[in-house]
């Protein structure tokens, strides 16, 4: 479906997409305020990121060696207000609470353009990975980004088309990107990049993408995996490759 199809709320609602992290018990409140820092640097009234507490600490599986966390949150931001405000940025995100992952290699080399530009951040185990990019012409961005197995690709991107009621905006081979909203100052933006076959994504267990959905009724027949009511308005389900999502319906009104 095209974003012509689409209601004027559906095509310009900026938390169609959000993200629930779910934090130890006492640690909500440090995360909270490190997210909100962050994304202040892009609006200073953007709520896509949700923190609560589970009732006990977990137990973690270390993850395999070279495992891809499946979601991760890209900040892009003006060249043109200089270097600085993204290096300053970049030495934020290397305080804690975050942590550094890992440094991006493109066709087995680094790029040498700024020395935060292939760097992924991540604030605690099992939740997105973060980056900063400069952004060239255009506004500031805000992307969502799925890391999807090989050959799950093309049933991801069906599966995301049908929840978020639209098309992508570009569509390559390995990467798409869906437009969510837009205004003078930020776009926010969904994607989808295709992993190579020897990498397998790893399902961020204590977070969690939610969508805001308008008839899920609607949708739950149509979905590739079972799809529980929750809460009231509330519904969960997988992806092609194991990563959970939460469907929220609309809001019912107070008379």
């Amino acid at each position: 479906m095209s974003a012509c199809e689409l209601s004027v709320e559906e095509a310009q609602d900026p938390f169609l997409v959000s993200i629930h992290i779910i934090a130890d018990p006492g640690e909500s409140q440090p995360l909270q305020e490190a997210i909100d820092k962050v994304l202040a640097w892009i609006h200073p009234d953007l709520p896509l990121f949700r923190v609560s507490e589970r009732r006990a600490c977990r137990r973690r599986r270390k993850p395999p060696k070279g495992a891809q966390p499946a979601l991760a949150v890209v900040l892009f931001l003006q060249e043109e207000y200089g270097e600085e405000q993204i290096l300053q940025l970049h030495r934020t995100l290397q305080q804690p609470p975050w942590r550094h992952h890992h440094t991006e290699r493109v066709h087995g080399r680094f790029l040498p353009y700024l020395p935060c530009s292939q760097d992924f951040f991540t604030l605690a185990p099992g939740t997105p990975l973060w980056a900063i990019r400069p952004v060239h012409y255009g506004k500031e961005i805000v992307r969502f980004t799925v890391y999807c197995r090989h050959d799950n690709y093309a049933d991801s991107l069906r599966f995301y088309e049908l929840i978020l009621r639209r098309s992508p905006s570009q569509k390559k081979v390995d990467f798409c990107i869906f437009p969510i909203f837009s205004n003078l100052d930020v776009d926010i933006q969904f994607s989808l990049k295709r992993l190579p076959c020897d990498q397998s994504p790893v399902p961020t267990d204590s977070s969690v993408l939610e969508f805001r959905v308008r008839d899920i009724g609607e949708l739950v027949p149509l979905l590739p995996n079972p799809c529980s009511p929750i809460s009231e308005g509330r519904w969960q389900t997988e992806d092609h490759d194991g990563n959970k999502i939460l469907l929220q319906g609309p809001q019912k009104q107070v008379s």
